[in-house]
């Protein structure tokens, strides 16, 4: 059994989606949008420092209400998500909560949401307050890692503006957090829940507070705020796999692999955020903040790992009407069990200061300048152990699921295995950055098309480093019993699922991670760590320098009121790139690559007050996503062959150029009531040096690796539309009327156009689904408030020719229901019961016919909170 190990982590003719839709056949359709949305952020909220407007919003009801005012006073494509209440979002982290938005389809890892997908694609661009926020080496944070307790709101713009950061050919998302002028004076908030998950049997902490106060003072208002947040989640995820079909002999396929994954871990988050505020007059506003994430994750995989084929008298029966195996049955066969234990620590910190000067009627400067670090460490110690079963019976496919009978010795026993192959893994990355902005706002006087100029820079400077151990296994000496290493000796967590086999002996993930030494010792003879590998390592620098001009205009168009935003944007990104190759005597020569580039992005939209309840949109521009720091990594690491380990290798490519989109879209908008509207938008999008991996084989120093790098080869195309309704049912009677609805569906297709791999040309983007929706109850009448919501994508390709099998791994269709209900007891506390995953979701994935190849079943916990929260 062979395996590959890295580091952590369309032919037929093409019929587009129509998107020559007017504004009037929309409207005659009755199709209009709430899903999609045009904002410039709202005078009323973004202005909050320069008015003095307090934005604290509580309730449902005003939580929708004030989303939409968000989208209909805005100029750009965007979609915002409110806080209920301080400290109260839909749910427990950034990324499960845009779940809910349109457009926008998540990917689960261990029950949680942790990549965000707007329209399809992944380059997205995350902001904190405006300004970019990213995790170590790569582009973006991770949303999982931002406690929903510290935010205000989030917008999602789904076009570009020229004053908004560049980054996002999909889109950016702006994470906004409170300040102490956001109140109307002393504000403490706190809450504190339990939550229960059903597979891990843990009942963990979710606690949070802020407190915030103004003051008025001979030298002006100040303001101070505080948060804090901890989050912890005992979770359990558990998997029965396939790998792809292979031949097993004449007019026989069959999975090699099979296996049982048990994955029990600890989230932990820490997060405190600081602000202070400071208004000596009407004219000035000084501010600073900060703040500061801490993610671990204390994780392990539990493998057992079934090689029926590895054991005598082998017999088989095949799926009725096809030539793959159904079951497989041996004897004294060899068996693997093996533990992937894992320990990870991320710390991101960030801290701005910057200031407000109105300089006179009409003429308006800002300026900002912050800093952002962000480190990661890893260890991954993996250790494999042996034994050999006397009787096994495996099915492939025993309800889409494989399931496994192993008998004949004890499987939970350590004495009945030996070790027998040690990965030695471990790394860190690191980033940093200095951003400085100024911008400058100047309103005309005299009331003609051009309403307001605006124009401004941004200097931004960039670090990113990363190395990591030597890959590649170093095998046991023949005889050593696992028993035999006190602390060694553990059996894998019960399952929810039935494979067949419900548990097994495993190697302690503690123990390994906290006295790997030992276990080097014990398989090498040394305690020493393996050694870093140069050839993993990169040191990259990147400068940016930006400057955009913008004008917002203003016209009748015959009896319609038109308003729009048109600029530019200018980029020059400077990249000093350096990393390390390794020679065929097996010495390393350090490799430099220095880039440099201009990209001209200009970007228009423009709203149509058709009626004062209708608008009508049309926006277009021009994006970029840049590639991640690992990708331009000049050189490459090399894993020899192994135990169970084939040749290859990973590198980068450091004449990677940024992905580049044209986005165009189409909108119409019905706000019939303060929360509730219908609402349709159509976009186009293409794109062009789309970056993906390709893997060929490669001969060094005598021996074929097969290599994988990134490539700019891809040119695509985007369309869809999205369409959304909202509304609360006020008329009803009694505590009727306290129900609302929110509902949005999506529907896309996109194809690439063009590819150095021909066989990718005219098939959908990888991790594309065509079709998604969300349908969310809503209730708040009587101090009772609630939510109850429903998410789903359909199926879509995760990988194409997975694993040169000449078979599509695709993906079934995803599905979650989560909901949450709250009593007011007092003005002041509240207490609410929430639960995630309601419906026990199983995911499942398979190489082209579910039926006959399925791969992954996985299942997660779900998770029940109670708790309280009190604001005074």
């Amino acid at each position: 059994m062979k395996r590959n190990v890295s580091g952590p982590d369309m032919a037929k003719p093409y019929r587009p989606l129509v998107l020559k839709v007017s504004v009037a056949a929309l409207a005659s359709v009755g199709i209009l949008t709430c899903a999609s949305v045009w904002a410039q952020e709202t005078k009323a909220v973004a202005a909050a420092p320069d008015e003095g407007v307090v934005v604290v919003v509580t309730g449902v009801r005003k939580s929708a209400e004030s989303a939409l005012q968000i989208k209909r006073n805005s100029d750009q494509v965007i979609d915002t998500i409110v806080a209920d209440d301080i400290g109260k979002f839909p749910d427990t982290n950034v990324a499960e909560t845009l779940a809910r938005v349109s457009g926008i389809q998540v990917r689960r890892d261990a029950g949680e949401a942790n990549s965000v997908l707007i329209r399809g694609l992944p380059g997205i661009a995350t902001l904190l307050n405006g300004r970019e926020m990213y995790t170590t080496n790569g582009r973006y944070v991770n949303l999982a890692d931002i406690p929903s307790t510290m935010l205000q709101r989030v917008d999602v713009y789904k076009s570009q503006s020229a004053d908004l950061v560049e980054g996002g050919i999909a889109g950016v998302v702006d994470v906004r957090t409170n300040r102490p002028f956001d109140f109307k004076g002393y504000t403490f908030s706190a809450n504190g829940h339990l939550e229960n998950s059903d597979k891990s049997k843990s009942n963990d902490p979710n606690v949070g507070m802020m407190v915030s106060n103004r003051w008025k003072t001979a030298y002006g208002e100040f303001g101070a705020l505080f948060g804090l947040s901890y989050v912890e989640n005992k979770y359990q995820e558990e998997r029965a796999f396939n790998t792809n079909p292979t031949s097993q002999g004449p007019n026989l396929t069959g999975p090699f692999v099979m296996g049982i994954e048990a994955i029990p871990g600890n989230r932990r988050r820490l997060a405190e955020n600081v602000a202070v505020q400071w208004r000596p007059n009407a004219d000035v506003e000084l501010y600073a903040e900060g703040i500061s994430t801490r993610y671990k994750n204390t994780f392990e995989t539990d493998f057992f790992v079934g090689l029926p084929w590895l054991g005598n008298s082998v017999t088989t029966t095949t799926i009725p009407g096809t030539n793959q195996v159904q079951t497989i049955s041996s004897h004294n066969t060899f068996t693997i069990d093996s533990t992937q234990a894992n320990k990870a620590d991320t710390l991101t910190q960030q801290f701005a200061v910057g200031g407000r000067w109105n300089a006179s009627p009409g003429l308006k400067f800002t300026s900002e300048i912050s800093t952002t670090s962000s480190k990661y460490t890893w260890a991954n110690p993996i250790l494999d152990t042996n034994t050999t079963v006397p009787n096994v019976n495996v099915n492939t496919s025993l309800n889409d699921t494989p399931n496994f009978q192993y008998t004949g010795i004890d499987m939970k026993d350590a004495k009945n295995f030996s070790l027998f192959q040690l990965f030695d893994r471990y790394g860190r990355d690191k980033g940093g950055s200095t951003d400085w902005r100024a911008d400058g706002f100047y309103t005309p006087e005299a009331d003609g098309l051009f309403k307001e100029f605006s124009a401004g820079v941004r200097v931004s400077s960039r670090t990113a480093e990363s190395i990591k151990s030597f890959e590649g296994g170093v095998g046991a000496p023949p005889g050593i019993n696992a028993a035999s290493i006190n602390g060694l000796s553990c059996v894998s967590p019960a399952l929810g699922g039935n494979y067949g086999l419900a548990q097994w002996y495993t190697p302690c993930a503690t123990f390994l991670i906290n006295n790997t030494a030992a276990i080097r010792n014990a398989v090498t003879g040394s305690s020493s760590a393996k050694a870093l590998d140069p050839g993993s390592m990169f040191q990259d620098s990147e400068k940016s320098y930006a400057f955009y001009g913008k004008t917002n205009v203003g016209f009748d168009w015959g009896s319609v009121p038109v308003s729009g935003v048109i600029g530019v944007r200018i980029v020059k990104t400077d990249e000093e790139l350096q990393g390390n190759n390794l020679l065929t005597d097996g010495s390393y020569v350090a490799t430099q690559k220095s880039s440099s580039s201009t990209d001209v992005l200009p970007s228009m939209s423009f709203k149509f007050n058709l009626r004062p309840d209708l608008i009508a949109r049309l926006a277009a521009g021009k994006t970029i996503t840049r590639p991640d720091f690992a990708q331009l990594n000049p050189g490459a690491a090399y894993i020899n062959a192994g135990v169970t380990v084939n040749p290859t290798a990973t590198g980068g490519n450091p004449d990677l150029k940024p992905v580049t989109g044209r986005n165009f879209d189409a909108a119409l908008e019905w706000y019939f009531a303060p929360a509730g509207s219908v609402s349709a938008a159509v976009f186009q999008h293409y794109f062009d040096g789309y970056i993906l991996n390709k893997t060929q084989a490669e001969t060094f120093a005598g021996t074929v690796y097969q290599v994988t790098r990134p490539y700019n080869t891809d040119s695509g195309q985007l369309q869809g539309l999205e369409v959304a309704y909202q509304q609360f049912y006020d008329k009803l009677p009694g505590w009727l009327g306290g129900f609302g609805l929110q509902a949005n569906v999506t529907y896309m297709e996109g194809k690439t156009t063009k590819s150095v791999d021909p066989t990718l040309v005219d098939k959908p983007f990888t991790g594309l689904s065509k079709f998604s929706y969300n349908i969310a109850a809503l209730y708040e009448k009587n101090g009772w408030s609630g939510r109850l919501a429903y998410n789903w994508r359909s199926k879509f390709v995760d990988t194409y020719n997975a694993s040169n099998s000449g078979l599509d791994l695709t993906v079934a269709p995803i599905s979650s229901l989560d909901g949450s209900l709250s009593y007011k007891i007092t003005p002041n506390l509240s207490i609410t019961l929430d639960g995630s995953n309601l419906l026990d979701f199983k995911y499942s994935d398979y190489f082209s016919n579910p039926n006959v190849y399925p791969r992954d079943t996985r299942r997660y916990d779900r998770r029940i909170g109670i708790g309280l929260n009190w604001k005074g």
